[in-house]
């Protein structure tokens, strides 16, 4: 999920990059909407993913009686 989180937010961010129409310096809003959506649900994926191996290593460390 961390790796799947940081491209989905790579992408989003391309978008963004590339939402403003150079020729008359205007933002393309629906790809600037669009950019923002995938680096939010990309933010998800990343911190989800990472809470979930923090909490799998934890519990591989415990002492098993």
């Amino acid at each position: 999920m961390v790796r799947n989180g940081l491209f989905v937010c790579s992408i989003g961010l391309i978008i963004i990059l590339y939402a403003l129409n150079p020729a008359s310096m205007k933002y393309d809003l629906l790809s600037m909407t669009t950019g923002i959506f995938l680096v939010v649900v990309g933010g998800y994926f990343f911190f989800k993913g990472k809470k979930k191996e923090e909490q799998n290593k934890k519990n591989s460390n415990e002492v098993k009686r």
